[in-house]
């Protein structure tokens, strides 16, 4: 069943039903709706009653009146109260309650599809065509009522390119202090945060941000790049720098992406004036976002990924001997990065350099052939993946378990690094062994 079929079966059990949301905008943008969302005045009990005879039918969020019918959102008209900070639910006898109750006037439409009808009290179709972001009413009650509406706002800007409405940009400004002083949910900042990752220049959510003060609360080393000179190698600034690299990635890898508006945050921290140069701004930037993106709720895989990308971003891999690319894959390893999503944000990071071309097809290939020789080599990245294990070595050389065993552990490991992977073996690792214990303990077996 598509949603239209819902839509029918509803209005014909004479319950007012209409399209919100996402789908009008995108209809009205002349655009495919990626989804849509139905409201009606039927109540949760209807909507099962009236469905679940033929349709997969999910509770999944009753108290909110909203019900999954074929995977298709069906929500009751309603009301939000706010009361102490806290909303609760009362559902509404007509669409136009329910449209009132909206953040957006580009969100606060309905749309009929079996009458064609459009009921848009708020101007948001004439909003929608100019590209203006205007809140519902009283832009400071609509905020004050749920502060996460700052992050939608700056959102649904870059969503549709646009632009704030005078008083909705007044009001943003006002609150943005919110995000400092944790009127709201971290996890819910997560959220925005990684929705936006799914507009190709989601650069225009970070530039809104900033634009209303709010950005210093989020992600404070991204303001800090905001104007920041870019030394000799660049002719634009390390915002537009992270912004243009950002850009430049796909928005079917979410994490990915932000990592690309992330990856130079560290250089205004590492920023030497007289050398207008950036040391250290890789390790810098992916320590103190560590704690950041903790703060946000990230997941420790995510951490894990975003940082240890970061902090491989300025490896260069051109002119890398094969030791010198073994060593790396061992740091890869280390840090969780995977070579694709290596390469891919050493591309976006060279095509927003203004000043230097993009990576020929040949040179993206040399690197990428280079890696993955490495990878071919099957190399140990731990001393437990070696073949000579522990336990061998306390057998072998009737050692007792403590210190000495890592430290031989790591000796060998280097040695393998050093020299390739067909040191890996048994007997070459045994006589490494015997050398390394001779010069440090004095005893040659």
């Amino acid at each position: 069943m598509d949603h239209l079929d819902i839509v029918k079966r509803l209005c014909d059990n004479n319950c007012d039903t209409y399209i919100v949301g996402g789908g009008i905008r995108d209809m009205l943008l002349g655009n495919n709706p990626d989804d849509y969302d139905v409201v009606t005045k039927a109540t949760p009990e209807q909507v099962i009653s009236l469905f679940q005879d033929d349709c997969v039918v999910k509770k999944v969020g009753k108290s909110f009146g909203v019900i999954l019918v074929d995977g298709f959102e069906v929500a009751t008209f309603r009301e939000d109260i706010y009361k102490d900070e806290k909303c609760s639910v009362r559902f509404a006898e007509t669409i136009h309650e329910d449209l009132s109750r909206r953040d957006l006037t580009i969100n606060a439409m309905a749309y009929c599809e079996l009458t064609g009808e459009l009921i848009d009290n708020h101007g948001g179709k004439k909003d929608l065509e100019e590209r203006i972001i205007r809140f519902v009413g009283n832009p400071d009650d609509r905020i004050l009522e749920d502060p996460i509406r700052i992050l939608r706002a700056c959102r649904f800007l870059a969503k549709i390119d646009g632009v704030f409405a005078p008083s909705t940009f007044e009001a943003l400004k006002k609150h943005s202090e919110y995000l400092f002083n944790y009127k709201i949910a971290p996890e819910r900042i997560r959220i925005e945060i990684l929705k936006a990752m799914k507009i190709q220049k989601a650069s225009r959510f970070f530039e809104a941000l900033h634009s209303i003060g709010a950005l210093k609360y989020i992600f404070p080393l991204m303001d800090d790049c905001w104007k920041h000179p870019h030394g000799n190698h660049h002719t634009e600034d390390v915002f537009e720098h992270c912004m243009m690299a950002g850009d430049s990635i796909w928005t079917k890898d979410p994490i990915l992406k932000l990592t690309g508006y992330l990856h130079d945050v560290g250089k205004p921290s590492s920023y030497c004036d007289e050398r207008l140069t950036f040391i250290n701004h890789e390790k810098i930037g992916s320590e103190i976002l560590h704690f950041h993106l903790k703060e946000l709720t990230f997941g420790t895989l995510e951490i894990r990924r975003i940082c240890g990308l970061i902090r491989s971003h300025m490896n260069s891999i051109k002119e890398m001997t094969p030791k010198a690319i073994r060593r790396l894959l061992k740091k890869f390893d280390d840090r969780g990065v995977e070579i694709v999503d290596f390469m891919r944000l050493r591309m976006a990071d060279r095509k927003a350099n203004i000043a230097r071309t993009n990576f020929t097809l040949t040179e993206w290939k040399i690197m990428y052939n280079k890696l993955i020789n490495g990878i071919e080599e099957e190399l140990p990245f731990n001393a437990h993946s070696l073949v000579y294990t522990g336990g061998d070595i306390i057998k072998d050389f009737e050692l007792k378990p403590g210190k000495i065993i890592g430290d031989i552990q790591d000796h060998l490991l280097e040695q393998v690094l050093e020299n390739g992977s067909e040191f890996n073996d048994k007997n070459i690792l045994k006589e490494l062994t015997n050398s390394y214990i001779s010069m440090t303990l004095g005893v040659l077996q």
